[in-house]
């Protein structure tokens, strides 16, 4: 609707009522998008011209009742000395104890995953990153996820109606010295859901922040299609994101890529209600936040997008550079998923020092987040199964 006769001078406000009724549905969030345009062309600016846009959470919200664990499929569990494999109606995981991750992620005889979920703690850095430091002062966590120590695996089974399979880590340094306990949980449920519960401790004191707190996992390429349920359409980030509107968006996983002229971090979606990655069949995983998540795909891994280059055009001596510019990233036969709690802010109040405003760091010690995950088919609703309570 438009309302046209609002009067407010600079700085003032002035209350106006906007007459809207509806039933709120089960599980159904509810914002109202606000508009301001110019009403006649003032000098360049042509009428319509949009000078400012806000959205608004309605306080309106009606519970979902929980899911009916009992009534869901039974599932079956085979353990050897390396594998765990559950297997239930059309869907089959199998774990890799040794690995500490999922190897096998089948709906029917689709597989969806290359390299199973690991944790990521890491991002490319952008260039506001090189100006402060930060790919110095938080090296430590660059391949803390990939430099992972599994400890124990625990296996818990429910009668026939869901699994935990449930990993136990130590990160370590380029000393191999415990810097952080690591523990990952999958729980199966006969639906094919699988819920995963992440929780992250710090071991030293004096550890630098963290840059991502999240996972990745790398599908086949021919996933390549993504929708989302958050920010959008364009990327945003923890203290860049209010231009970009929650809201349903799709497209390539290709034209996600932001073509910075240095390579660097980009593409990441925030506020995520759910997320799928897809062929174009329509088969795929489906991923939900619990609450929510920052998320990104693109067809390159992380280290692809590190360049070392330094930002005032001079060489460290012994720094290699690969992907000195972004027509020297090609893309590969993958896709790589971040499914993250969330990764630090951006800044950008200069780029030759200043360091990203505390209240958009990762300085704390212990995390948790949890997410869920599902291999789906085009027969297969998001919008239907993001209402699932688990």
């Amino acid at each position: 609707g438009n309302l046209q006769e609002v009067q407010a001078l600079p700085g003032e406000s002035v209350p106006v009522n906007i007459d809207i009724s509806f039933d709120a549905q089960p599980g159904v969030e509810y914002f109202l998008n606000l508009k301001a345009s110019l009403k006649n062309r003032d000098g360049l600016l042509e009428a319509g011209t949009e000078l400012a846009a806000g959205q608004i959470v309605l306080p309106v919200s009606v519970a979902l009742p929980a899911v009916n664990i009992a009534a869901m499929p039974a599932i079956s569990t085979k353990e050897s000395d390396n594998e765990v494999e559950v297997a239930g109606e059309g869907f089959s995981i199998i774990f890799d104890k040794t690995a500490g991750t999922i190897s096998s992620f089948k709906k029917g005889e689709t597989e969806f995953i290359k390299r199973g979920p690991e944790p990521n703690f890491w991002r490319a850095p952008i260039d506001n990153d090189f100006g402060n430091n930060l790919h110095q002062r938080s090296r430590i966590w660059r391949e803390a996820g990939k430099e992972r120590r599994v400890e124990s695996v625990d296996v818990t089974k429910n009668s026939g109606i869901s699994v935990k399979v449930a990993f136990a880590f130590n990160l370590v340094d380029n000393q191999d010295e415990t810097i952080a306990k690591h523990n990952t949980a999958y729980t199966v449920f006969g639906s094919g859901d699988v819920v995963v519960e992440n929780h992250f401790k710090m071991t030293k004191n004096n550890l630098p922040e963290i840059v991502r707190m999240g996972t990745n996992l790398i599908m086949p390429r021919q996933f390549d299609q993504m929708a989302w349920l958050g920010r959008g359409p364009h990327e945003s980030y923890w203290d860049r994101k209010t231009g970009a509107f929650v809201g349903l968006y799709e497209g390539s996983v290709a034209d996600q890529f932001w073509a910075y002229i240095r390579p660097q971090e980009n593409g990441n979606k925030t506020d995520v209600r759910w997320m799928t990655i897809k062929d174009r069949a329509g088969n795929g995983i489906f991923f939900a936040g619990m609450p929510l998540l920052e998320v990104s795909a693109h067809h390159n891994l992380q280290e692809d997008l590190e360049s070392m280059e330094r930002t005032d055009g001079r060489q460290r001596e012994g720094d290699q550079v690969v992907n000195r510019h972004i027509n020297d990233v090609k893309p590969r036969n993958l896709t790589s998923v971040n499914v993250d709690y969330r990764q630090m802010g951006v800044g950008g109040d200069n780029s030759w020092g200043a360091w990203t405003h505390d209240q958009y760091r990762l300085t704390g010690k212990e995390y948790k987040y949890s997410f869920r995950m599902k291999g789906i088919g085009p027969e297969d609703s998001a919008t239907e199964l993001a209402k699932q309570k688990f």
